[in-house]
């Protein structure tokens, strides 16, 4: 049976005060790889702005434009539960001073406010929500490389698992650097998509004028992608872990999700607005050029530039959604040595990731609404809500009346969104 290693900035275990002890003396002797608030907001858009970067014009595509008021309601409840879930550990910590900052995730939240079923019901539901959001990376790297290069979709998706294995052994600074560079990839890749969907506005197929306002009937299938676009708030407790100063937590949040709304709601604005009801699953799929296109070349150019820019996005996305993963499976490790265990199971979880994608690569929408409808919202937004209220009551700090209705405000909305999807079966 393999041992299960669980150092300070990606894991803890249950009660083991070795780990604890040195865990704190890590804590307390460097502050080597942490991050500055800009650093960590950096981080954290590479978190929500992370596959549905491509496919939420597709979900305009679906209900019309007023879906742009549902991706504002997912988006808000985003923001707050994000932000409850940065109260929630705060006060966790209080309860259990002997756990290092950096061993707080929402596995080691569950079991201090809810015991030992809570530990491993949210460990579950974070593990494949996460997972499938890796899997949607996975593919459309897939799809944009092959569009790029023509190279087939399956040997693509494998080099991504590969590199990505690689880039689980990085620093948490240095990922934050990563995520910088995505986010300028990201406003390079709407500056292109304005420029191709411009210039292809005539193509074959492409009726620019065939909008529509609001298509109830495909409103539930257009929520949970917009769910699963916004699905990485499990990934928050080890951005927040590798702060310097985590008392700008909610500064942080607050700015990664003033870029990251407006610019949802631009890239599916702009992707539906271009290419109306021809938009693809990923609308980069759209960036075809034809024979009598005007600047032909400007098109081919810019279309080549939004894909590997959105590929280099998504590609740096990877070791800060497989972090959470591996640690809530007890895999979870920084710094070297790399213990035996630990790289095998690393190199065995990118292996089937990848081979998971390869089967899926047709089947992008099916795995973003699977994930987004059944699972996100019970970590993104049930969780990080029921575990703030535990948290007040467990440090006897109970609620304000309009605290608790808003609460349940809120709450009531992550449970009609959860099943939302559910009604296109009925």
């Amino acid at each position: 049976m393999a041992v299960h290693r669980r150092p300070p900035a990606m894991q803890h275990g249950d009660g083991k005060q070795d780990v604890h002890k040195s865990s704190q003396g890590a804590e307390e002797s460097t502050e080597e790889g942490l991050t500055g608030t800009w650093q960590t907001a950096s981080s954290m858009i590479n978190c929500f702005i992370g596959a549905g970067i491509l496919t939420v014009p597709y979900a305009f595509r679906l209900a019309g434009y007023a879906s742009g008021f549902a991706l504002l309601l997912v988006a808000g409840l985003n923001w707050v539960s994000s932000i409850l879930l940065g109260h929630a550990l705060s006060k966790a910590a209080r309860l259990r001073p002997d756990i290092p900052r950096a061993a707080w995730d929402l596995k080691e939240l569950g079991g201090t406010l809810f015991g030992f079923w809570g530990r491993h019901a949210i460990a579950a539901a974070l593990a494949l929500e996460i997972w499938f959001a890796l899997e949607t990376f996975l593919i459309l790297i897939g799809i944009n490389v092959r569009m790029l290069t023509g190279l087939p979709k399956a040997g693509v998706i494998g080099v991504a698992g590969c590199l990505g294995t690689w880039s689980m052994s990085m620093k948490m600074s240095d990922i934050a650097w990563l995520s910088c560079i995505s986010v300028w990839c990201m406003l390079g890749g709407l500056i292109a998509l304005v420029v191709c969907g411009s210039l292809s506005s005539d193509a074959p197929g492409v009726d620019a004028h065939k909008h529509d306002f609001f298509r109830p009937q495909a409103l539930p299938p257009s929520i949970a992608i917009f769910t699963y676009a916004f699905s990485g708030l499990p990934c928050l407790p080890n951005i927040r872990a590798g702060m310097r100063h985590t008392e700008n937590y909610t500064r942080a949040v607050n700015m990664a999700f003033a870029f990251a709304v407006p610019y949802y709601l631009a890239v599916g604005l702009a992707g539906y607005y271009f290419f109306a009801d021809a938009t693809r699953e990923s609308f980069t799929l759209n960036f075809v050029a034809y024979p009598s296109m005007p600047y032909r070349h400007t098109f081919l150019v810019f279309s080549v530039v939004s894909s590997g820019l959105f590929v280099l996005k998504l590609q740096a996305g990877f070791p800060l959604y497989a972090a959470p993963i591996l640690q809530a499976l007890g895999y979870g490790h920084v710094g070297t040595p790399l213990p035996k265990d630990i790289m095998v199971a690393r190199v065995v979880f990118a292996l089937v990731s990848a081979i998971f994608a390869i089967v899926a690569r047709d089947a992008l929408s099916n795995v973003a609404e699977i994930m987004g409808a059944l699972l996100t919202m019970s970590t993104s937004v049930l969780f990080p809500v029921s575990a703030y209220a535990a948290s007040r009551y467990a440090v006897k700090e109970p609620l304000e009346i309009w605290e608790a209705v808003g609460l349940g405000c809120i709450f009531s909305a992550g449970i009609a969104l959860s099943f939302s999807d559910l009604t296109r079966w009925v």
